[in-house]
């Protein structure tokens, strides 16, 4: 059972980091020579940066989820080291600012 939620957290972050590089090379295709991005119309930047936006928070979700994954399936040896960072930023979203 250790070895296939392990196995699942790999596979997890791994199409999360392929995600990811895939918003980056969508970001930089649209930039020309002097590095300025180029939009047809609005609407076309707006869809484009929305395209971006979930890529990124898709990527960004898969990569927490394996990280946290394996994380708490080995709590007992070496999970905390991972797992205290990750609740003390939750506990700081829900209090807030």
């Amino acid at each position: 059972m250790n070895s296939i939620l392990d196995l699942v957290a790999l596979l997890l972050l791994g199409a999360g980091i392929a995600i990811g590089l895939a918003a980056k090379r969508r970001r930089f295709d649209r930039t020309n020579a002097f590095g300025i991005k180029r939009f047809p119309t609005f609407g076309a930047k707006l869809q484009s940066r929305s395209g971006d936006y979930l890529l990124i928070g898709g990527a960004t979700a898969l990569v927490a989820g394996g990280m946290l994954l394996p994380a708490s399936n080995h709590l007992d040896t070496w999970g905390w080291i991972v797992m205290a960072p990750a609740c003390l930023f939750l506990l700081y979203l829900l209090i807030g600012t």
